[in-house]
């Protein structure tokens, strides 16, 4: 591979890590883990800021599967006119033996107006590539967001980007009604900034998509452990139907029973609620208005219902959905007493 001149200082990343939100170009970056969804905004990002500054940008796609060698040598080379150039490297997981050669030694020494753009989705393949572009360049976390705690953040940094508010139950609200793909989420974010004005209200919410609010085992474990048993019910029927599986529902229902039974019997704020649980505010009021309806003693059965239901779920019984559908039944009917 050709000797490449390193870059000035002035280009050189000050940090190892950077927000995905907020990330600049730097000449070596690493996009680290499985969530697609953020790994395509910083790509966008990137290449939009690369072209904002040189309308002339050339981008160029690598695939370490597949590389062949000497690919990354050639495609960073200077162009005819001195273009800016992008290369985006994916499937780092899966690299080749040329690949990690000839990228182990592009990063010694990178190309001046070059942004490489690495793609690494998990695992332990090319360890000593990855630890050399965090030691040289920038790299920023694409992690699944799966609790609500984070969808929610996710929801307010989107709102915070466009220098806008949106309501703690709008925010509750706008989880329910999408799901669990961040994708979606995103997209439903961007639907109310582009669509409406001012404070987004659970009302505003309810009005765009009241209507797509999905049965998971998490809102049948809410309806059932806040006593509302019709509903429950219903959205057990529409979980089992759609594909979610009895041990979801029981795994819901013991995290549930479980936040209950942890503070019971406790005299303290919301604000405790949510630090002794591990929860956002908003998650923390809804855990704390649910409490009214049990006591110590009544909790304390629905844990055991609970056990004993997963226990049949995952084979002691021959019928998991009707155990299921059993302990439900009798939580929902449980509560409020």
């Amino acid at each position: 591979m050709r000797s490449m001149p390193a870059p000035s200082r002035s280009r050189r990343p000050k940090s190892p890590g950077a927000d995905w939100r907020t990330v600049e170009p730097a000449p070596l970056m690493l996009l680290r883990g499985p969530e697609d969804f953020i790994a395509a905004r910083v790509t966008d990002r990137v290449r939009t800021m690369l072209r904002e500054r040189d309308p002339g940008l050339e981008v160029h796609r690598i695939g370490a599967a597949d590389y062949p060698a000497g690919q990354l040598a050639m495609l960073a080379s200077p162009s005819l006119f001195g273009e800016a150039k992008i290369v985006l490297a994916e499937g780092l997981q899966d690299m080749n033996e040329a690949f990690l050669a000839d990228c182990l030694e592009y990063v010694a020494a990178p190309a001046e107006d070059v942004t490489l753009l690495l793609r690494h989705t998990g695992g332990n393949r090319g360890k000593k590539l990855l630890d050399a572009v965090v030691a040289a360049g920038v790299q920023v976390e694409c992690q699944p967001i799966k609790s609500d705690a984070e969808k929610a953040e996710f929801v307010a940094g989107e709102f915070r980007s466009r220098r806008r508010s949106i309501d703690p139950e709008a925010v509750r609200a706008l989880i329910d009604a999408t799901g669990g793909s961040l994708t979606d989420l995103a997209a439903a974010c961007q639907q109310l900034l582009s669509d409406t004005e001012g404070t987004v209200t659970a009302e505003v919410v309810d009005r765009y998509y009241g209507g797509r609010v999905e049965a998971t085992a998490f809102k049948v474990a809410d309806a059932a452990i806040e006593g509302r048993a019709g509903q429950a019910a219903a959205l057990l029927r529409h979980a089992l139907a759609t594909g979610v599986s009895a041990p979801a529902i029981t795994g819901a229902l013991a995290m549930k029973t479980r936040q209950v039974a942890r503070i019971v019997d406790a005299r303290i704020s919301q604000g405790q609620v949510a630090q002794t649980l591990g929860m956002a505010p908003w998650q923390a009021k809804r855990v704390a208005e649910t409490v009214r309806f049990w006591n110590p003693a009544t909790i304390a059965a629905a844990i055991e219902w609970v056990a004993q239901a997963d226990a049949e779920a995952k084979g002691l019984a021959k019928d998991a959905d009707y155990a299921v559908e059993r302990v439900v039944t009798r939580i929902a009917l449980t509560a409020r007493r």
